[in-house]
């Protein structure tokens, strides 16, 4: 299994988090997680980002609403979208694995996979304001 794929089952943890309202209890999603996926083990590093997404929201949140254009809430974006912005930022703070650029192409990655160009630019724009320069 590739990093690659560790950060998109933490993608699609946190997404299923989020469908099931269920922010609280990081260990019912990871087993509700490993059902829907049909995996046998949850990679370390998927549940150390699905544990802290899930503990440091709130704040992930508001790191990225205050790069959202007038008018534009978290509550109106596409919510893989919105997922793979907690991912990243979450790495890009958080991450001993890689860096922060490296963070930011892997959300990027992501996008290509699970959502659209459109979404793909809009990503980099966010995530790119906690690149250090």
């Amino acid at each position: 299994m590739t990093q690659h794929d560790v950060r998109v089952i933490a993608m699609q943890a946190l997404y299923l988090a989020d469908q099931v309202h269920e922010h609280e209890d990081v260990d019912a999603i990871k087993k509700k997680t490993m059902d829907v996926l049909d995996i046998k083990e949850f990679p370390d590093y998927a549940y150390e980002i699905l544990q802290g997404v899930m503990k440091e929201k709130s704040s992930i949140d508001a790191n990225l609403a205050k790069y959202l254009k007038k008018g534009w809430t978290l509550e109106r974006l596409n919510k893989i979208d919105l997922v793979i912005l907690e991912v990243g930022l979450f790495e890009i703070q958080n991450s001993k694995v890689i860096k922060p650029v490296s963070a930011l192409n892997e959300a990027l990655n992501m996008c290509d996979e699970f959502s659209s160009a459109k979404s793909k630019g809009f990503i980099n724009g966010i995530l790119a304001n906690f690149i250090d320069k």
